[in-house]
């Protein structure tokens, strides 16, 4: 899942946010789970930092920037379906700036 489109990038004060776009959700369908990179972990722009599994596919999650990880999205571990719901919870994690 290397298309561009897929992600959102919300970039914040101190942090930048990434997050599955609408278009990604109706291409995947229904969300079962999320391995997320790593707390404190870097990442490079177009390299894996996870996999996204649905309904449709397994996909890599393939990071559209590069940073630390500072924070990521706890509450996917359980509630992966959360990946289908509004954009705005349909975040991964957040790098610094």
């Amino acid at each position: 899942m290397s298309n561009k489109n897929y992600y959102w990038v919300k970039k914040g004060e101190k942090t930048t946010r990434i997050g599955l776009t609408k278009e990604a959700q109706e291409a995947l369908v229904d969300v079962k789970y999320v391995e997320l990179p790593d707390l404190d972990s870097e990442i490079k722009k177009g390299e894996s930092s996870g996999e996204i599994e649905a309904q449709k596919a397994v996909v890599e999650l393939e990071s559209p920037v590069s940073g630390k990880i500072v924070k990521v999205n706890d509450k996917l571990n359980d509630n992966p379906e959360l990946l289908n719901s509004s954009e705005k919870n349909a975040w991964f994690f957040e790098v610094n700036n």
